[in-house]
C-alpha cells in the first residue's frame, strides 16, 4: 500500500494567509503619541514655534520619529519619544504662556496704576466737594440766623425808623435826580468825544452827512438841557453820538487810505534818493499802467560770456543788498538780460545764469529769498543798439526793480 500524498487544500491556503495579515497588523496607537498628536493641534503651537523654535523643532522630530516606531511596532521606543515630544512641546507651550502671562500682568500692573490714581482723583474731588458741602451748611445756617435777626429789626422798627426811612426815600429821590443830570451829562460828553474822534479822520470831508447829522443833534441836545428837558436831552444825545460813530467808521477807510498814500509816496521818493545815491549803477523809473518800477541797472558785472560776478564788483552788489534791506515792503524783481550776439537758447540760458548769480550774492548779504523773484530773458528787451560795442555792453546787464503802485 502506497502511502498517501499531502495535498494542500484551499481551507489552509486561507489559514496560513489570515495568520500572516496577523502577525504583520500595526498594533493600536500608544496613548502617549495619541497624547502628543492632540497637543500638537493646539492653535498656539505657531506661537510657541516662534517663542521657542528649538523646543518645536525637536519635539516634531520626535514625534515624527515616535510615529515611524509604532508603525514598526517598536512600542517601547514610539511611547518613550512620543513622552519626550509631548514633554518638549508642552515646555515651549508653557514658555508662551509664562511669557503672554508677563504681558498681561504688565498690562494690569498699568491698569492698577491707573486705577490707583483716578481712585486719588476721585478722593480728592469728594474731599472738595465735602469741603463744599460744609461750607454750604454753614452758609445755609448763617443765611437762617441773618433772615431771623431781620424779621426781629423788622418787628422792633419804630415810628422813628420808619420816618427816617422816609427821609432815605427823599434822599433817593434827589439821588436819582442827581444821577439823571449825571447820566445826561456822561452822554453829551460821549456824543462831543465821538464827534472830536470823527474830526480825526477827517469825516466832516468823507462822511459829511452823517456828521452834519451828529453836530446838529449835539446842538439840539445841549438846547434841551438848557430847558430841563433832561430825558430829551439824553435820547438826542445817543443819537449824535451815533451819527459820530457812524461818520467815524465810513470816514476812516478813505481818510487811512489817503494817509497811507501820503506814507507810500514818501516812501517812493525814499526809495527813488536813496537808489540814486548808489554808485556803479544806473537808475530809472518806468510806469506800467498802474505799476511803477524802479529799475536799479548792474552793467559791467560780468567777463565776456562767464556767469561769475568780476572781481571789484561786490561792493555794488553790497549797496544794493543794503537798499532791499532797507525796504521790506517792496517785491523784487532780478533779471538778466544779453546782447543780441549768440544763439537765443544759449543768450536766454546766460541771462538766467547772471540773475541767479546776483539773486544768490544778494541771499548772501541777508535778503530774504521770499521777496526776490528770478528770471532770465536774454535779447528780448534791449535798452540800447546792438550794433555797436557800447550799446551791446548796455543791454549785457542784470535790472534789479523795485515793484509800486
Amino acid at each position: 500500500m502506497k502511502p498517501r500524498r499531502w495535498q494542500s487544500t484551499p481551507f489552509l491556503a486561507g489559514g496560513l494567509l489570515a495568520l500572516s495579515l496577523v502577525g504583520c497588523a500595526t498594533p493600536p496607537k500608544p496613548r502617549e503619541l495619541e497624547a502628543y498628536e492632540a497637543v500638537k493641534k493646539s492653535p498656539s503651537v505657531a506661537d510657541a514655534a516662534k517663542r521657542a523654535p528649538d523646543l518645536v523643532a525637536s519635539s516634531d522630530r520626535l514625534g515624527t520619529r515616535a510615529h515611524e516606531e509604532w508603525e514598526s511596532n517598536d512600542l517601547e521606543e514610539s511611547r518613550r519619544d512620543a513622552l519626550m515630544a509631548q514633554v518638549k512641546l508642552k515646555t515651549a507651550l508653557a514658555l508662551l504662556e509664562q511669557e503672554q502671562l508677563k504681558a498681561r500682568i504688565q498690562v494690569l500692573s498699568g491698569q492698577q496704576a491707573d486705577a490707583e490714581e483716578e481712585y486719588a482723583n476721585v478722593a480728592k474731588d469728594l474731599a472738595a466737594v465735602t469741603e463744599q458741602l460744609a461750607l454750604l451748611t454753614k452758609l445755609g445756617e448763617a443765611r437762617k440766623a441773618a433772615d431771623a435777626d431781620k424779621e426781629r429789626l423788622a418787628q422792633q422798627m419804630s415810628a422813628e425808623q420808619q420816618k427816617a426811612q422816609a427821609e432815605q426815600q427823599k434822599a433817593q429821590a434827589e439821588q436819582q435826580k442827581l444821577t439823571l443830570q449825571l447820566t445826561t451829562e456822561q452822554k453829551l460828553a460821549a456824543a462831543q468825544l465821538a464827534l472830536r474822534t470823527a474830526d480825526t479822520v477827517e469825516a466832516n470831508r468823507y462822511a459829511k452827512a452823517e456828521y452834519s447829522a451828529a453836530a446838529d443833534m449835539l446842538a439840539k441836545a445841549q438846547a434841551e438841557v438848557k430847558e430841563g428837558n433832561l430825558t430829551g436831552a439824553q435820547a438826542s444825545a445817543e443819537v449824535a453820538k451815533q451819527n459820530a460813530d457812524r461818520a467815524a467808521e465810513l470816514a476812516k477807510p478813505a481818510y487811512e487810505q489817503a494817509e497811507q498814500a501820503t506814507q507810500n509816496r514818501a516812501r517812493d521818493e525814499a526809495l527813488q534818493r536813496d537808489a540814486t545815491a548808489l554808485s556803479g549803477v544806473a537808475v530809472r523809473i518806468e510806469r506800467r499802467g498802474d505799476l511803477q518800477r524802479l529799475v536799479i541797472s548792474l552793467q559791467d558785472m560780468f567777463t565776456k560770456k562767464q556767469t561769475a560776478i568780476s572781481t571789484g564788483r561786490e561792493s555794488i552788489v553790497d549797496g544794493v543788498a543794503a537798499l532791499i534791506n532797507k525796504y521790506p515792503t517792496y517785491p523784487v524783481q532780478v533779471i538778466g538780460h544779453t546782447d543780441s550776439k549768440g544763439k537765443p537758447g544759449e543768450l536766454l540760458a546766460l541771462s538766467a545764469a547772471r540773475a541767479q548769480s546776483i539773486f544768490s550774492a544778494l541771499v548772501s548779504r541777508g535778503v530774504e529769498t521770499r521777496r526776490l523773484l528770478v528770471s532770465g530773458i536774454g535779447a528780448d528787451d534791449p535798452i540800447a543798439d546792438n550794433k555797436s560795442p557800447v550799446g551791446r555792453a548796455k543791454n549785457n546787464r542784470v535790472e534789479i526793480i523795485f515793484l509800486y503802485h
